[in-house]
């Protein structure tokens, strides 16, 4: 665990915030950055794929039939088309546009020519790869060649999360909808990350989340490019959030930041798993895009339900609450009145402390070449 006795008083400047030209020096770190792309348990078999976007850079990764996850950019190297669409099982690669073929491993296989026609050999010609790891069953992808491997850039993050959740090998795919995290926000993606590393709001602004959790013994513990906290609930089976099974749910959530853009969590309630990117679309509109994990069977005959009211209270309170919350906040950025803001640290008091928050922001100036 890193030392927390930085004295710096101030927040990241307003400008960090709302400037675009900010945002084109940050789409070069995004795209030189380990990126969430998907889990394992959604490429089971050879031939299955997922897609993803990240700025206009689109990226598929597919099982080989070697049982190996690879990652390319999403193009055909003869003139530029699309190659896949969305998720699914292709046995091949074939492009919709001119049926060049490539196979798993992104090799050609094949092109429609005729006998004389002048073509390049298929042994020059594959599909350009993107490097690829996983973390905890999580599958990471990186644009740049050089970047340092992830758990090299993050040592030891895997084996805390495996140790903290340990069920999390065991946990399948569910999808993106079980927590109510996956939406669009208008606000800068700092502001709805830095909400995220403190708990200084939660009683004011979050009161039914503040009923169900013990907030005074909320932990945050900071990391080489990483964070984690421990938020332990109330023990309450009734409070004002939603129903807890204090036999069988998750009683103390477990949850973690992965510089610059990712978070995962164990949500208290029913058990599972999620994890979220999040993806700058300009500096006043974020995506939030998330994946699901639950229990390849259910832990008790009432799971299902009180997940449902999980779901329910997820989409419609505490997401909408942030939500507003960072729409406020992003809104204030662009006030001639606001240039920068203070941060309140306590050793001894997590929940209102937003050092978790400043350790974030020192992370983030040390990457865009920025003195503290």
């Amino acid at each position: 665990m890193l030392d927390t006795k930085d004295t710096r008083a101030r927040t990241l400047a307003a400008r960090h915030y709302i400037r675009a030209d900010v945002l084109e020096n940050e789409r070069e770190l995004f795209l030189r950055s380990w990126q969430l792309a998907g889990h394992v348990g959604q490429l089971k078999e050879p031939g299955d794929f997922i897609t993803l976007s990240l700025f206009d850079q689109n990226i598929f990764l597919v099982r080989d039939r070697s049982n190996v996850v690879q990652a390319f950019y999403n193009v055909c190297p003869h003139r530029g088309h699309q190659l896949v669409e969305g998720s699914g099982h292709k046995a091949v690669l074939t492009c919709p546009y001119h049926a060049w073929t490539f196979g798993l491993d992104g090799n050609l296989r094949g092109m429609p020519k005729r006998g004389g026609a002048g073509a390049p050999e298929r042994s020059d010609v594959c599909l350009s790869a993107v490097r690829v790891e996983e973390l905890a069953g999580f599958l990471f992808v990186n644009l740049d060649p050089e970047a340092q491997p992830l758990a090299e850039f993050a040592p030891g993050l895997a084996a805390q999360m495996l140790e903290r959740v340990p069920e999390l090998v065991d946990l399948v795919v569910e999808g993106d909808t079980a927590y109510g995290h996956t939406y669009t926000c208008r606000s800068n993606w700092k502001v709805m990350l830095d909400n995220y590393l403190e708990c200084h709001h939660c009683g004011p602004a979050h009161h039914s989340f503040d009923d169900m959790m013990n907030i005074a013994q909320n932990r945050f513990e900071l990391y080489q490019n990483y964070t984690y906290q421990c938020a332990p609930t109330a023990m309450k089976a009734d409070n004002a959030a939603f129903r807890l099974d204090l036999e069988h749910d998750v009683l103390e959530g477990q949850f973690w930041f992965l510089f610059p853009n990712t978070i995962f969590g164990q949500f208290p309630g029913a058990r599972g798993f999620y994890a979220s990117r999040f993806d700058p679309v300009t500096p006043d509109l974020t995506e939030r895009r998330s994946l699901s994990l639950t229990t390849a069977a259910p832990t008790d005959p009432d799971m299902a339900e009180r997940n449902r009211l999980r779901t329910e209270w997820s989409t419609t309170v505490v997401s909408v609450e942030d939500r507003n919350l960072c729409e406020n906040v992003q809104k204030g950025m662009h006030q001639r009145g606001y240039q920068q803001g203070w941060y309140i640290t306590d050793p001894d008091a997590h929940d209102i402390s937003e050092h978790a928050m400043r350790h974030f922001h020192d992370i983030y100036l040390a990457a865009m070449g920025e003195e503290s």
